[in-house]
């Protein structure tokens, strides 16, 4: 047996309000005398594809999350990612280390060792050179830009030495 209280009365009367109001809306738009039973047929088999939930993902989902189904997601806003990062030199160029590139400062580094090395004896070597590091931690710098700098290969967890 069905146990009808007040909040369900209240939500089937506010059904038929909006069940209403849609009639006197298509009633409008179609005029009075239009029969809607050939016409339901033929707007169900020429409308466009549904948008909305991707197949195999049920519909609870949406209304889990508190949303209409069919709508995308509000991206919710992460501590400290509210502005996207950009360089200070956007649209100028970048300035150079007086000591020249990076790429052939390693080299002659590598060069005069004559075997590998890990980023810490190159950075020495770099010291020794008195490469400039235009950057506030140079170890890191280099660490990154070693695995992908041309003519160079990886010999071993962290070595790196001349391509021959």
């Amino acid at each position: 047996m069905l146990t009808l209280n007040t909040s369900t009365l209240r939500r089937a009367l506010d059904l038929q309000e909006r069940i209403e109001g849609l009639q006197r809306e298509l009633s409008r738009l179609l005029g009075k005398n239009v029969s809607l039973s050939g016409l339901v047929s033929e707007a169900v088999s020429v409308s466009a594809p549904r948008r909305g939930r991707k197949p195999g993902r049920p519909a609870k989902k949406a209304a889990k999350s508190g949303r209409k189904p069919g709508r995308p997601a509000k991206k919710s806003a992460k501590p400290g990612r509210g502005k996207k990062r950009t360089s200070p030199f956007k649209g100028r160029k970048r300035p150079s280390s007086p000591s020249g590139p990076l790429a052939p400062a390693v080299h002659k580094v590598l060069k005069r060792s004559g075997g590998p090395m890990n980023v810490d004896a190159i950075l020495q070597g770099l010291k020794q050179d008195k490469y400039v590091w235009k950057v506030s931690n140079p170890k890191a710098n280099l660490a990154a830009r070693v695995y992908t700098m041309p003519g160079l290969k990886k010999t071993g967890p962290g070595m790196f030495a001349l391509k021959k």
